[in-house]
Order: structure tokens, then C-alpha cells, then sequence
């Protein structure tokens, strides 16, 4: 399957109404690479301010001429300008409908402004700040309303699995009163009941849900219960579905507003179903849990993680470094390799409300351990002297760390591997990771593997170009895109197979201890393609997002994060350290974090 609104921004230099603002936030800031240190007090003049703008100036034009140019010959715009033009207008627009808010009712009568979100375009009263997993969160909901119907001995059964929720059928004759069971017993703040027919749909409070006509008349309703994230409001996908069904002329129960094959016999004899470990009642028809619409084994997900601001670390790592700087790629010890904004902290955060269904959670280090991580039995630190032989440490290498991850002690045989960079950016299902069979996806990208190797090609050109060759030399057949850089998703026995199999060069590459043209990018890359090759893995899509940190177009393209619903992961990457002062970047960042994912985990110890 190809690949899914990959949308791949660009250092671009283009420019629209909030140029000078995108590229600088602040009008007293210098051009990058150029700011006064920290709390320095210097400013600049207004020559250097009419400098910069005519910069500027010329920079648009010589691209806008570039533009035209290159329509006169494609007969349209470059994917990624489209793609960012079309960014900036949906974030001008969000802007708009965000502006608008204010002026909304909020539903559900007063309350504290923090215990209100952002659904779409409603501001809706929540219950407070999450709690728990969003999956977690899910079968809370289920079980509340499974019993609240069951107490007024209305008969319903599991249908399927939708999202972090779970799907239930009744009958058609009992939607008045399962109604006004719902009302009464679970309705109270930040408790909703969004509803469906056909194309129309809408969203109230449970509380007063019973006196809608459109609600009694729907096809189907979502439970669901509101919880604070910043500004926004998020529970909608672990609520709780109910469809009517009704006996047609077929004589079977038929999917009210489908009358198509949703139907079953009525005498379906039935069954307990269990899902995630908790039971409910279901029916033969619908075997959830059990079929091969979902994949139900354990998950992991493995990081690697450096803290580069650690002194000991450094002064190893600078020992090294003059040791073998004869050998060395300047790209190898590029601090911006190393540099920690606290990334870890929030990709935790996201995987910690997004994917509840993650079994365990691996931090592969030197062993460092961050400040604020404190001990849970979901979070497990691994040292690289766990997976590594002795000869090849200290290692500064994430090509030499990745080729080890299938030798963590207790590691599933799925699981996804994270750089800590990577982020969640919603509520998402390991379907999108495995095939409910347990084939790992691939992402792949449009950005070409290299048939040849230059005399600048980075770590990870020659990463891929070695991999090509082991492919040709084994299959006959190679790949011509790279994956995405997004989470990978790996099978453990796959990793071990090509330890097995290429013994050499995993071998050469463990002991590389710093990046080198001769490393094979294993779990990044290799294992994935070698998997395809295998048939142990399909291609995929995945909805991801990628954000250079150089871009002179940050800041539009941190809003379109920040606003966007439909974006699975995203990476925020750096490649390059200027040696500049970007403290005001850098403070942006931060402020984008908090913003993104303003919730600790249960595993922060509040440092």
C-alpha cells in the first residue's frame, strides 16, 4: 500500500503575509545565527532591520521567479510548496474558527476555564485533566455503560473494536430506554454523547441528551468522556459505540440505516468476549478480540537516548573523539546529534496517553537515567552493556546501539522502535504499526536511496547504500526509497535473522563507535527492507509529519502541529549545529512541547 498523506516539510525559503514573523517571532530578534547570547543587551539597528527585510525581499522573489519557472515546465507547483501552501491555509483558517471560540456558548453550563477544551469548532466542558491512557479510558467507559443498560435489563453485545473504545449493538425497541439509562446514570460534566444519521451528526451532553429529537432518532451514538489536554479536549475515540439494530424482512437483525449483510440470526446463541483483558457480553456473530480484523499480541516500544549534556558523558565522548578523529566523518560528532531539548520526556507523554496498549516501554542508554524518570514497571532503562559487547564501548553510534536492540532481555516479538525524536501526535492502534496477522508495515518515502557513494554522502546515505548491496547480493532486488523517519515497527526475530545471516557486518557494525561509511543502518532501515524480502512484513502508510529544526519556517510549521487532528507521528530533527545562538528557538520549542503535551505521566517525578 502506498504511502498516506505524508506531508514532508522543507527548509524553504517561500514567504507569505507572515514572513518576517514565521522566520522571526519577536521583531527585535537577529537573523539566525547572529543573536546575542541569553539576557545579552544587545539589539539591532535599524539599518541592520532594513537589511535583513530587503534580504528577505530578494530571497522571495528569486524564489517566486524560481516557482514560475519551474509551473511553466511541470505544469504545476512543487509537491512541497503545495503541501505547505495548503499547511498555511488550513492553520489561517484553524486561527479563525480558534478566534471564533470565544464567541461560542459553552456546552454544558458554567465552569473553571481550565476544565474547558477544544473539540473541532465546540469549546465542551471536561472532566479535568487525563488520568490515564486513552485506551485505559476506554474500557472505563464500557464497563460504565454495559452496566448502567445491563441494571435496566437491556440485552446488548460487543460488535467490534473502534479505536481505544469498544463498539456495542441493542436492539432497535430499546433505544428510548437505554436513553434514559445512559441519562441518569452516567450524564454529569464533561460526559458527552456525539450522534449519527446517515450524513448528519452532532455532539451534546449526556445530561441533556434524552429532550434531542436528533439524538432519540439517531442511528448511533458515542459515549464518551471529555478530558483536558492544554486547550484542547480529547476522549472522543475511547468512547463507546452504540448501534440499533432492528429484525427485517430477511428475518435476521439487520444494521439500522445498512440494511446490507450487517445482519445476524436471531437466535446467535451468546458468548462472553474478551477484550484487552476485560469480558463482555457478546454473540457468536461477533467474535471481538478473536478475529483477524485486529492484531491482540503484545507490543513494545524501544527508544534510544542520549543525554549530551552530561559532563561525563561528553568528556568520554571528546576522549574518544581525538582518539579516532582520523577516521571520523565530521558528521559523526556534530553536537546537534546529541543535543537534548527533553524530547524523551515528551515522546514518553505521547505514547503514554496515545498508546495504552504498549505492553512495556525500553530506554536504551549509557546508562545515564533522566532526572525526572522515576522507577515504574511500564518504563525499563537498558544499558547498552546489556546488549553490547564489551570491546565496542563506549559507543557514540545509533547505527551500532540499533543493531542490538533484539538482544533487550524480555523484548516482545513486535515492538516499535523510537528515536527520541519521534512523537505521537494522536490517539492511534498497533493495526497501524502490524497487520492483525503480525506482519510488521514498512513506511516508505519518497526520498531516493543513492545507487553510488560520493565523497560527501552522510552516515545514513552509506547506511542505506550497504544495505542495497546486501539485498542485491542475496535477492537480486533492491529498494529505491528510504523509510520514513518515523517509528519503526520491527519483529525480533527478523533482527536476529539478519544477525544470523550477515554475521560480518552486524558484527562491524557494533563495534563501529562512531558513525562510519561502513555501518549497516539495521533496525532504521535494514531489518524493515530485509523483512519485506522475507515476507515477515507489508508496505504501509502512516500519516507523519517531518520538521527539520534549521527550517525558516519553524514556527508555521510547530502551529500546524499544534493544530492539526489527523496527524499519526511526527519528528522534530536536527542535522546540523550552526554553532549559532538560537535561544529563541529554542524557547519556542519548549513553549510547543508544553503546549502539544502539557500532561506528566505517571512516571514523571515533577524535576
Amino acid at each position: 500500500m502506498a504511502q498516506r498523506g505524508t506531508r514532508v516539510y522543507l527548509s524553504s525559503g517561500w514567504l507569505g503575509r507572515r514572513s518576517v514573523r514565521a522566520v522571526f517571532p519577536r521583531s527585535s530578534q537577529q537573523a539566525a545565527g547572529s543573536l546575542p547570547p541569553s539576557g545579552g543587551a544587545e539589539t539591532e539597528s535599524p539599518a541592520d532591520v532594513n537589511s535583513l527585510a530587503s534580504g528577505l525581499v530578494r530571497s522571495r522573489l528569486r524564489r517566486i521567479s524560481g516557482l514560475v519557472r519551474r509551473y511553466g515546465i511541470d505544469r504545476r507547483l512543487p509537491p512541497p510548496v503545495r503541501n505547505l501552501f495548503m499547511s498555511a491555509m488550513r492553520l489561517r483558517r484553524d486561527h479563525a474558527v480558534r478566534r471564533a471560540l470565544s464567541l461560542r456558548p459553552v456546552q454544558g453550563g458554567s465552569a473553571r476555564a481550565t476544565d474547558i477544551g477544544r473539540l473541532g469548532s465546540r469549546r465542551i466542558v471536561t472532566v479535568g485533566e487525563l488520568e490515564r491512557p486513552l485506551a485505559v479510558a476506554g474500557h472505563k467507559t464500557a464497563r460504565h455503560v454495559v452496566d448502567a443498560l445491563g441494571a435496566e435489563g437491556i440485552d446488548m453485545f460487543a460488535v467490534a473494536r473502534r479505536d481505544d473504545g469498544v463498539e456495542f449493538g441493542l436492539g432497535l425497541e430499546d433505544r428510548e430506554r437505554a436513553l434514559a439509562a445512559l441519562s441518569s446514570s452516567l450524564a454529569g460534566p464533561g460526559v458527552c454523547l456525539a450522534w449519527e444519521d446517515g450524513r448528519r451528526s452532532g455532539l451534546t451532553v449526556l445530561s441533556g441528551a434524552a429532550d434531542d429529537r436528533h439524538v432519540r432518532r439517531a442511528r448511533q451514538w458515542n459515549i464518551f468522556t471529555a478530558y483536558s489536554w492544554g486547550d484542547r479536549a480529547i476522549g472522543e475515540s475511547a468512547g463507546t459505540r452504540l448501534t440499533f439494530w432492528e429484525v427485517g424482512t430477511s428475518g435476521q437483525r439487520e444494521l439500522v440505516g445498512t440494511r446490507g449483510q450487517e445482519r445476524f440470526h436471531v437466535e446467535s446463541p451468546r458468548i462472553p468476549v474478551v477484550i484487552d483483558g476485560h469480558e463482555y457480553p457478546g454473540i457468536a456473530t461477533f467474535p471481538v478480540g478473536r478475529n483477524f480484523e485486529e492484531f491482540n499480541g503484545d507490543v513494545d516500544i524501544v527508544y534510544t537516548w542520549v543525554d549530551g549534556d552530561d559532563l561525563a558523558w561528553r568528556a568520554d565522548f571528546n576522549t574518544w573523539a581525538e582518539h579516532e578523529r582520523h577516521a571520523l566523518l565530521e558528521t559523526a560528532i556534530d553536537p546537534a546529534r546529541f543535543r537534548s531539548r527533553d524530547e524523551l520526556r515528551y515522546s514518553l507523554r505521547s505514547v503514554w496517553a496515545y498508546c495504552g496498549w504498549a505492553r512495556r516501554i525500553f530506554i536504551v542508554t549509557s546508562g545515564q537515567v533522566p532526572a525526572w524518570l522515576q522507577e515504574d514497571d511500564r518504563v525499563r532503562v537498558i544499558s547498552h552493556e546489556a546488549i553490547l559487547p564489551a570491546q565496542a564501548l563506549p559507543t557514540f553510534n545509533s547505527h551500532a546501539i540499533e543493531a542490538a536492540l533484539h538482544r533487550i532481555d524480555g523484548l516482545a516479538e513486535h515492538f516499535v522502535y523510537f528515536n527520541d525524536d519521534m512523537f505521537v501526535g494522536r490517539p492511534i492502534r498497533p493495526e497501524l504499526f502490524f497487520t492483525p496477522n503480525g506482519l510488521a508495515r514498512v513506511f516508505q518515502s519518497t526520498a531516493r536511496v543513492h545507487g553510488f557513494e560520493f565523497a560527501d554522502s552522510l552516515a545514513v546515505e552509506t547506511g542505506a547504500i550497504r544495505g542495497r548491496e546486501l539485498l542485491q547480493a542475496r535477492f537480486g532486488r533492491v529498494v529505491s526509497s528510504k523509510p520514513l523517519h518515523s517509528p519503526y515497527p520491527l519483529r525480533r526475530s527478523v533482527m536476529e535473522r539478519v544477525e544470523t545471516d550477515f554475521p560480518d557486518v552486524v558484527e562491524r557494525t557494533m563495534h563501529s563507535r562512531f558513525r562510519a561509511p561502513t555501518d549497516l543502518s539495521i533496525a532504521a532501515s535494514f531489518a524493515q527492507h530485509y523483512a519485506l524480502a522475507l515476507g515477515a512484513a507489508v508496505l504501509g502508510g502512516v500519516n507523519t509529519e517531518y520538521l527539520h529544526v534549521e527550517s525558516n519556517r519553524l514556527e508555521w510549521e510547530l502551529d500546524c502541529i499544534a493544530l492539526s487532528d489527523d496527524v499519526d507521528t511526527f519528528c522534530i530533527n536536527e542535522t546540523h549545529d550552526t554553532g549559532a545562538d538560537h535561544s529563541i528557538r529554542e524557547q519556542r520549542l519548549a513553549e510547543f512541547f508544553e503546549q502539544v503535551f502539557p500532561v506528566a505521566a505517571p512516571w514523571e517525578n515533577g524535576i
